[in-house]
Parts: C-alpha cells; sequence; structure tokens
C-alpha cells in the first residue's frame, strides 16, 4: 500500500546537514510517508550518512552523474508513490508537525494544489540569526498577487498534489529559478495556500547553492518575467522587462519614475481587462509598490506629486503614514532647494 506523503529530498554533497535534514523527518508526528532522497552524484559522504539510516520508509536513488536540481527533483515526481510530495531541502529541519499540519490542510481544502509556510532561519551551526522570522503571504490572491513580483514560497516548506505536479510536467529548467517559476504555473490554474504556521528551520550558510551561484538564475528569471508579461497581454520589451526585473530584486536605482509610473500603469489596465487578480486588492498593491519606488528613490520634492498621480492613486489606498513620510521628502527637498 502506497504512503500518503512522499517527502522528497535531493541530495549533492550534503554530508554537513543533511543527517539532521532526514532525522526531522524521521521524527514528524505523521509517520505514513516515503522519504525519497535522490543523489545527485554526491562525491563527500552523503550517500554514507543516508545508509546510517536503518528505516525503511527511507528510499535512496542515485543519479548516473551530477545531473543539477531540475533534473533531480524531476526525478523525484516521477518516482513518488503517495498522493502528496513535500520538499526539504538537505540542509534544512522540518518541525516536528509539519506533515500532519498540511495534510491536515489538503483534507480540509482539497481543491488546493500547493500549500506552504513560514520558516524560521537559522546558522550553518544551527543556530537562529537575529531577526529570524521568515515570513510569506497568507491567503489565496494575496500569494497569486504577490507572485507576480516575488516568490511567495519558502521551497523546503512546500507540498503539492502530486498528481498536478505529474499534469504540469513537473519542474522546467530555470537555473536556481525552477521553483519559482513551477509555482507561478500552478497557481495559474489551481488554488495555492501558505499557513500561517512555521514549517521549516531554514539554514543559511557559506555554501548555499543560491548564494554560489545566484547569478547564474538571471537571465532564466527575466524570461519567467516576461512570460508574465505576455500572459497579461503586455509586449515583453527590454524597457518593460528590466523595470520589472529591478522589482524583483527590489533595485530601484537604474529605472527613472516615468518608466515605473508607466508599468504599473500598464499593469492596471491589464488587469480591468483580463480579471486575473481582484481588482481593488491588486490596484491597492501596484500602489505600495509605487510608494516604495518613491520613498527609496528618495524623490523628495516631487514626492507628494508623484504619489498622487491620478494614474495610480485613490484615496482608499493610501494610509496616513504613507502621505507623511511623502510629505517629509518634499519638505525636505523644498529645504535644499533653498538652501
Amino acid at each position: 500500500m502506497n504512503p500518503k506523503i512522499t517527502v522528497f529530498m535531493a541530495a549533492y554533497n550534503a554530508a554537513n546537514h543533511i543527517n539532521e535534514a532526514i532525522q526531522s523527518i524521521l521524527d514528524q508526528t505523521f509517520e505514513d510517508f516515503e522519504l525519497l532522497i535522490v543523489n545527485d552524484g554526491s562525491t563527500d559522504e552523503t550517500v554514507d550518512i543516508i545508509n546510517n539510516f536503518k528505516d525503511s520508509r527511507i528510499r535512496l536513488l542515485h543519479n548516473d552523474k551530477n545531473r543539477g536540481i531540475p533534473y533531480t527533483r524531476n526525478v523525484g515526481v516521477n518516482e513518488a508513490r503517495a498522493e502528496y510530495i513535500a520538499i526539504l531541502d538537505s540542509d534544512d529541519v522540518a518541525i516536528h508537525n509539519r506533515l500532519e499540519t498540511q495534510y491536515n490542510f489538503f483534507q480540509e481544502h482539497p481543491a488546493f494544489a500547493l500549500c506552504g509556510g513560514h520558516g524560521t532561519v537559522i546558522d550553518e551551526a544551527g543556530n537562529p540569526v537575529p531577526d529570524n522570522r521568515f515570513t510569506v503571504p497568507i491567503g489565496p490572491d494575496l500569494i497569486k498577487m504577490t507572485l507576480l513580483f516575488n516568490n511567495t514560497f519558502i521551497n523546503s516548506t512546500v507540498m503539492y498534489k502530486t498528481a498536478v505536479l505529474k499534469e504540469l510536467n513537473g519542474y522546467n529548467e530555470y537555473a536556481l529559478a525552477e521553483d519559482y517559476e513551477l509555482f507561478i504555473r500552478i497557481s495559474d490554474k489551481y488554488p495555492v495556500a501558505n499557513l500561517d504556521s512555521v514549517l521549516v528551520k531554514y539554514r543559511i550558510h557559506g555554501m548555499n547553492i543560491s548564494i554560489l551561484r545566484s547569478e547564474l538564475s538571471r537571465t532564466k528569471v527575466r524570461s519567467i518575467k516576461e512570460k508574465q508579461l505576455t500572459k497579461l497581454q503586455i509586449t515583453a520589451n527590454k524597457k518593460l522587462t528590466d523595470t520589472f526585473f529591478s522589482l524583483l530584486e527590489w533595485d530601484y536605482g537604474a529605472v527613472n519614475f516615468a518608466d515605473y509610473l508607466s508599468f504599473f500603469t500598464k499593469l492596471k489596465a491589464a488587469n480591468r481587462s483580463l480579471k486575473k487578480y481582484p481588482q481593488i486588492p491588486f490596484e491597492k498593491m501596484l500602489f505600495n509598490r509605487w510608494f516604495e519606488i518613491i520613498y527609496e528613490k528618495k524623490a523628495k520634492m516631487n514626492a507628494l506629486s508623484l504619489l498622487l498621480n491620478r494614474d495610480i492613486f485613490k484615496w482608499s489606498y493610501v494610509s496616513f503614514r504613507q502621505l507623511r513620510k511623502a510629505f517629509k521628502l518634499s519638505i525636505r527637498g523644498f529645504g535644499q532647494l533653498s538652501k
């Protein structure tokens, strides 16, 4: 009889932390699972550490050589025996009731295809880092809207319906952004959720693949942004893609105010036409991003006029705090002008 959950773990030279990751799964309050580990050509003691565990729920497979994350994750998708697939990276630690919490959610919300949750951040030694809360958006509409700009899931917290992953042919080759691209594809077709619970201890360390190779993902992420624009029936020229990409990176220095305003206006018009996202929450999100840009780029004496631009502004969207900050920026700008 097949287990209810396949926990999938990709492993490449993971000897430093995989013991703790495996143990966190074996210690789960929910016990009806298989732990499917795919060794992606490790050259350290990873395989020996895995083999030291004598638990029949562990299933170890080997790639013929180092194939990379997308390939290895698709091995997991194809080999999974359970109705649900839970992801845990080999350097992270699952909270003891993670599987039970997510399984219960799916039983109560069968229409959903994906759910994740919050995390806490630990260092290489497993100690909490300062301000270690790693929070994600809650609520299906907010998640889908935010996915337009940023990844809204912690990969080591996600649990999928296996049938949905197979229907969508698993992961595409998107160089360290394959999870983000998959989340977008799933959310375009099915309800997705984040639980308001901490599900994982997320480890940061000098050998994180996302740290070592983050530059490799930039071209692929730009391609993701272009596809998102195309789905919104917006022509993805270089200027628009540059603007879009800067929002993902929270890097506003190279794009001017006019290009951001034009971009948000296009998004607003596209959504009103296609009705992809709920109108008022989406337009309020655009306004809040517009305020962030005004504040971070230090608009100074233009701050209020930019904030109140009729193409994006509504009184119901703005907070007193935002008005006060914009006013202070403007006053500083006039003060510098008068010196």
